[in-house]
């Protein structure tokens, strides 16, 4: 592990652990104020401006309950372009930990954030928005801290692109009971006691990334490729439509934002209270890092021309498939195989590829 690397994974670590506090961050609780303050901190520390007005807290109210959005600035090269947006949310769904929902990725933007400070490599303003209010009961209602900053805070300059994160700090793990699915692997079950009713994080699986958005831009393909998948893991975009607006990223994308939406999905200690911060993969999440901050670099420079403030769907058929391809390896063909497929030929195919991938708990 390189000298920087470390550096990143002493800081990841450093600020899930002050994020995450052992009774957690739900709105309006004392652990998510401490939260916010620290949050209000590290912005200053990275060399952050407040995104508008002296605050870096941009309050709001719903029935009468205090939100605040804490959002900072990464002062590009010109400002007068539109600017870049890397966002995460920072409320818990209940009173614990939650390292992995979502402090990893929390984490992770103010690391983004802090290279791109340190390195004045941008063109544009990074705008680092950590989001309140994302977990119920408060999803998808107004409430939520994405849906007021979009409709109420901004800046009056258009988002070039966003890219958000959430459920970013595990490694991705199949439930022991789908391994009989997997040739070579199967017979385990009958050897090791308890197996099936645990989450086992294989070595061809555990550093898969999923990404969706790649579709709601032509271009994002091109920033794709520029970027170039970090070392160390493995990138599988989908279709939104796949897995739905399961974060932030959905007004974003109701409101034709070119997008790219981060996650490593659903795993044994979602929303539970096991979900602590020593269960997290800090290299992994240094590679994620290194992966948004490429990502960030590539979209700086992509003219991403508008479409109208509509949502739009691009086809990124092919895009997918070789990103599956080389992600699953060995496993490929064993995938088609189950899927009833010896080959992808059609947004169908890929559609009944996807759906036995999520059978299997990914």
């Amino acid at each position: 592990m390189s000298s920087s690397t470390r550096t990143t994974v002493r800081q990841l670590r450093a600020d899930v652990a002050a994020i995450c506090l052992p009774k957690g961050r739900k709105v309006g609780s004392a652990g998510h104020k401490k939260a916010r303050k620290y949050l209000t901190a590290r912005l200053e520390e990275i060399g952050c401006e407040p995104y508008t007005g002296d605050s870096y807290e941009l309050p709001y109210q719903r029935n009468s309950i205090a939100f605040y959005n804490v959002v900072g600035v990464v002062r590009g090269n010109n400002p007068k372009l539109p600017p870049l947006l890397v966002g995460a949310h920072y409320d818990s769904v209940i009173a614990a930990p939650c390292a992995d929902d979502n402090a990893a990725a929390v984490a992770i933007a103010l690391a983004t954030a802090e290279h791109a400070a340190a390195n004045g490599c941008l063109e544009r303003d990074l705008v680092v928005a950590i989001f309140d209010a994302e977990e119920p009961p408060h999803f998808r209602t107004n409430s939520m801290g994405s849906e007021r900053f979009w409709h109420d805070q901004l800046d009056g300059r258009p988002i070039h692109a966003a890219i958000i994160m959430d459920l970013v700090g595990h490694d991705v793990s199949i439930p022991g009971s789908m391994l009989g699915h997997i040739p070579l692997i199967g017979g385990l079950l009958e050897k090791i006691p308890g197996l099936a009713n645990r989450d086992i994080a294989l070595p061809l699986l555990h550093s898969l990334v999923f990404m969706t958005g790649t579709e709601s831009h032509p271009e994002l393909a091109v920033a794709l490729d520029a970027a170039g998948v970090a070392s160390g893991i493995k990138l599988v975009p989908t279709l939104n439509r796949c897995i739905g607006d399961m974060s932030d990223h959905g007004v974003f994308r109701e409101n034709g934002v070119p997008y790219f939406f981060l996650s490593c999905g659903h795993w044994e200690h979602y929303h539970r209270p096991t979900d602590t911060p020593d269960r997290l993969n800090y290299k992994k999440m240094a590679r994620i890092t290194r992966q948004v901050t490429s990502l960030l670099g590539a979209l700086d420079t992509q003219a991403l021309r508008r479409s109208g403030g509509k949502e739009r769907v691009c086809d990124t058929l092919d895009l997918e498939v070789l990103y599956m391809r080389r992600a699953f390896g060995p496993l490929w063909g064993m995938l088609l195989k189950r899927a009833g497929l010896t080959q992808i030929q059609s947004r169908k195919d890929v559609n009944r590829l996807v759906k036995n991938i999520q059978a299997l708990g990914l």
